[in-house]
């Protein structure tokens, strides 16, 4: 059963976090996918393991929906995609950045009480 597996929570928790870090990176600084995910992973500090197959799905995702919007620039004789936010994606970013910080309270809360069983506290 997935819900007494841990590492499904955490997958869980991955995508929802990974995909706020992705908008928080390009809200700071476009950049390459690369780029990206190592800022991500930076962010995290290994809580969270961004990987290629998240972060470009999530890039997708966000120039699909007008979120963000691809230019390709040379960088050393090579062409890159870099990824910018766009107005609406800014908006994202701020709805998403309420939205965490209405839920972490809750949250720290909720995980600093004990419950019969439980163990943690």
């Amino acid at each position: 059963m997935k819900l007494i597996n841990k590492d499904y929570w955490k997958s869980l928790i991955n995508m929802a976090v990974i995909k706020f870090l992705v908008l928080r990176t390009l809200k700071t600084n476009p950049s390459h996918g690369y780029g990206i995910l190592n800022q991500v992973k930076e962010f995290t500090q290994g809580c969270c393991t961004p990987t290629y197959g998240s972060v470009y799905p999530i890039l997708k995702e966000l120039c699909e929906e007008g979120y963000a919007e691809v230019k390709f620039e040379t960088v050393n004789n090579r062409e890159r995609k870099v990824y910018y936010l766009t107005e609406q994606g800014e908006q994202a970013y701020l709805q998403a950045k309420e939205a965490w910080q209405d839920i972490l309270p809750f949250l720290n809360k909720v995980m600093s009480e004990e419950v019969d069983g439980d163990g943690d506290n």
